[in-house]
């Protein structure tokens, strides 16, 4: 549950193959959490280096 001292943290997914645009979003770092741990289990994504 996000609480008001919550941090903003910059989420940016893009696709693996080719060259698409990147999807940025801000979201509060718990929501961030829980959506990349949600993605984890069915889909098997993969943290990477970020580009910037």
């Amino acid at each position: 549950m996000p609480t008001a001292h919550a941090k903003w943290v910059v989420v940016e997914t893009r696709p693996l193959r080719g060259k698409g645009q990147p999807f940025i979003r801000r979201m509060l770092r718990p929501n961030a959490i829980e959506a990349w741990e949600t993605m984890q289990k069915p889909g098997g994504w993969k943290r990477c280096q970020p580009r910037w």
